[in-house]
């Protein structure tokens, strides 16, 4: 497999990380939960010819089309992450997380980036001053961003915190700008040809075509690849998921790493409307 594993990991750690220092280390309820959708081939009487149409041999993995850009007015991404492994005592260990970014510019620019799952870094502990965020729930409404998160001090249970205040008081880039980091680039980690593997298939509400990958098409390698795939929506021509399991050494949250863990990633990227999210503040800071 290929460094872009690591690289997701990472962009977990800044996710939670970054919205820690956004709102002076307050953020969210588990709302829901980590979700995932499921592939499924096209009903044949909904398919009605569309399934039957030829699938290209391969596609060039390097065509800006195939990507959501930084400049789409409204999209929405979210991945899964699942990692299984040893412990550093011998025994089982897991790692669940699920991350969603949605942004929009109508009626204003709006902004939505909710991380749920497992505590990343060291093993939660009862040390003075030790601080976890198993979940953060932040939105952006112009120029006022409210951010909801559980944090655990010291060990104890997570409690509630929110935060609410203007934008203008943040530090370093632009929120934008800061708010699309969170989102994956494959084009920065994958790249020439991958061949064509199935027809029609039903992805995120798009009819689309199901491309594999290997080892080649990753700009950088480290570990094994067990398999990767991308499916490309036949309306718009771009990559609307990305599929990737392999094996790897995990050297965070517990994990022996010294032992190869299994590694599972699904990442949705979806365009949308301009103004048809619901994007609102959190219901546990609007009270």
């Amino acid at each position: 497999m290929k460094k872009q594993n690591r690289i997701y990991i990472a962009l977990v750690v800044v996710l939670i990380a970054g919205l820690a220092c956004a709102v002076g280390g307050t953020a969210p309820s588990t709302a829901g939960g980590p979700t995932s959708t499921v592939a499924t081939a096209v009903p044949p009487q909904e398919a009605d010819g569309v399934g039957d149409a030829p699938l290209p041999e391969a596609i060039d993995l390097t065509n800006p089309a195939l990507y959501i850009v930084p400049d789409a007015l409204a999209y929405r991404f979210d991945s899964t992450l699942k990692m299984t492994g040893v412990d550093t005592a011998g025994g089982p260990k897991e790692f669940l997380s699920y991350t969603l970014l949605e942004v929009q510019t109508q009626p204003q620019v709006m902004q939505h980036v909710l991380f749920e799952g497992d505590l990343m870094g060291a093993e939660p502990s009862d040390a003075p001053g030790s601080i976890a965020i198993p979940s953060s729930d932040t939105v952006i409404i112009g120029d006022q961003m409210t951010s909801a998160q559980m944090v655990s001090v010291s060990g104890a249970a997570p409690e509630l915190f929110c935060n609410t205040g203007p934008t203008s008081n943040m530090q370093g880039p632009g929120l934008l700008e800061s708010t699309l980091g969170y989102m994956p680039k494959l084009q920065q980690t994958i790249t020439g040809q991958a061949p064509g593997v199935e027809s029609g298939v039903e992805v995120n509400g798009f009819v689309t075509d199901k491309y594999e990958l290997s080892s080649d098409n990753f700009i950088e390698d480290s570990g094994e690849l067990i398999s990767a795939f991308v499916y490309v929506a036949r309306e718009g021509g771009f990559i609307t998921r990305f599929e990737q399991q392999g094996k790897m050494e995990i050297a965070f949250s517990g994990f022996d790493p010294n032992q190869v863990a299994d590694s599972n990633l699904t990442a949705n990227y979806i365009l949308v409307e301009d103004g048809s999210l619901d994007i609102a503040v959190p219901a546990e800071c609007n009270k």
